[in-house]
């Protein structure tokens, strides 16, 4: 880790400050001990899953590799994965050690001072959280007054990174995890247009159909579909279902669960009460 980055961090708990040992990060107001894994701070109850370093995770996009490369602002990278390169003015915040992971913790609860960075990015990360609003809430706490934020995270997509996939939020959802913030724009790049939705969609039905062992007659029978025919039985029931759809309606659960419209939940309070 730099060691210039010892002033704006602290413990997550308390928000104290730390004691940097050799093997260890020690908050002097709460007395909790945080590990130091491959010479990273680790603030988690447990050790960090270690990423091989051939792994190596999607481009971030020019515009934004640009402002990196710029090196003028101190800039926190909220679930950067294996990034291609690394920038002296980045802190790399991650849930595992990637290859140039900083900092390893909770985004929930953010081990960073007050109004210390000028800019966060979160990419495909707040889908994968389980109180997005509160690590928005988190991230207005750590930037500078009039400091940005710029995120990417989905809409219509399949189920991925299971089971760490919780939520799918349509603009409005976004916009109320950010409600905090001044928002400047919420829109869909390029790397979310509709193609992209189809094409990404489309692969997972491929997907869970052969593993379902679906024959390759009936895979076929799918396949060789329109997405004009599909179109029509929303558009006009009595046109009849089209070719295959009776093979998607009978997949097994588990690969339904993967690309379905939704999910109907029934539940019983426990005897015991609340």
């Amino acid at each position: 880790m730099n060691s210039s980055w010892a002033s704006i961090i602290c413990c997550p708990a308390c928000r104290g400050d730390l004691l940097f040992e050799p093997d260890q990060l020690s908050c002097r107001h709460c007395l909790v001990h945080y590990r130091i894994q491959n010479r990273v701070p680790v603030f988690l109850s447990t050790e960090a899953a270690v990423v091989s370093l051939d792994h190596q995770s999607n481009p971030i996009g020019g515009d934004y590799e640009a402002i990196l490369r710029a090196g003028h602002e101190l800039i926190l990278h909220i679930g950067a994965g294996a990034t291609s390169s690394k920038y002296s003015n980045c802190i790399e915040f991650e849930h595992k050690i990637f290859r140039h992971t900083d900092v390893v913790g909770d985004a929930h609860t953010l081990p960073f001072r007050d109004n210390v960075f000028d800019r966060v990015f979160a990419f495909n990360v707040f889908e994968h959280l389980r109180k997005p609003r509160k690590a928005a809430t988190e991230v207005l706490r750590v930037l500078k007054p009039t400091g940005s934020i710029a995120i990417h995270t989905a809409f219509l997509q399949p189920l991925h990174e299971a089971p760490a996939h919780f939520f799918n939020a349509t603009e409005f959802g976004v916009r109320d995890w950010f409600s905090g913030f001044e928002i400047e724009k919420c829109h869909v790049s390029d790397n979310f247009g509709p193609g992209v939705m189809l094409a990404f969609l489309l692969s997972a039905m491929k997907q869970s159909l052969r593993d379902s062992q679906t024959s390759p007659q009936e895979e076929a029978r799918v396949m060789h579909t329109t997405l004009g025919q599909w179109a029509e039985i929303w558009d006009n029931r009595a046109a009849g279902a089209p070719n295959g759809f009776e093979i998607l309606q009978r997949l097994p659960q588990p690969q339904q669960k993967r690309v379905a419209a939704g999910f109907e939940l029934l539940a019983r309070k426990p005897a015991a009460g609340i």
